[in-house]
């Protein structure tokens, strides 16, 4: 299994999860989609850029595996409409993974659910100043045998 195929299945969270596209590829996103296109104002404070600072990987098995995508050369970026419609992209090893979908907010919980037939992920989230900070559940091939083990993700944002 190639390194691109483990992030992109390793991103739960973020979805998946991310970079930003034009407003076209999010309005393109969003029109082959059944989900509405109106403001949600649930989902304001997450609208717009963001950026990863951190995006720390943590073996559930073992607490001492942990590795930051970021430090390796990852990009993680997020963009975010007032429609909750989303864009995630992670470049790493010249490899891109992008993800669509629409975020749904409920108390302290961000839920992403993709478009097409991956199924929705749920974390929390948290603001800091201009920092967003998600934390959940994920996989991720931390020995590199093709097989992923459950894994906690922990991503610090900053808006852009």
């Amino acid at each position: 299994m190639s390194g691109a195929t483990q992030l992109r299945r390793s991103r739960r969270l973020v979805p998946g999860a991310v970079l930003l596209l034009a407003a076209a590829s999010v309005a393109f996103a969003a029109a082959c989609s059944n989900q509405s296109v109106s403001a949600d104002p649930a989902v304001a404070p997450f609208v717009g850029d963001w950026a990863a600072d951190t995006l720390i990987l943590t073996s559930q098995a073992d607490p001492q595996t942990s590795l930051d995508l970021v430090a390796l050369g990852a990009t993680f970026t997020l963009n975010v409409q007032p429609s909750g419609q989303y864009t995630a992209i992670l470049i790493y090893s010249g490899q891109t993974n992008t993800e669509f979908g629409k975020l749904e907010v409920s108390g302290q919980t961000l839920t992403l659910h993709p478009t097409g037939s991956s199924p929705a992920t749920a974390g929390t989230y948290s603001f800091n100043g201009d920092h967003l900070v998600l934390d959940g559940d994920t996989e991720f091939d931390f020995n590199l045998d093709g097989t992923n083990e459950p894994a906690l993700v922990h991503i610090d944002f900053v808006k852009k």
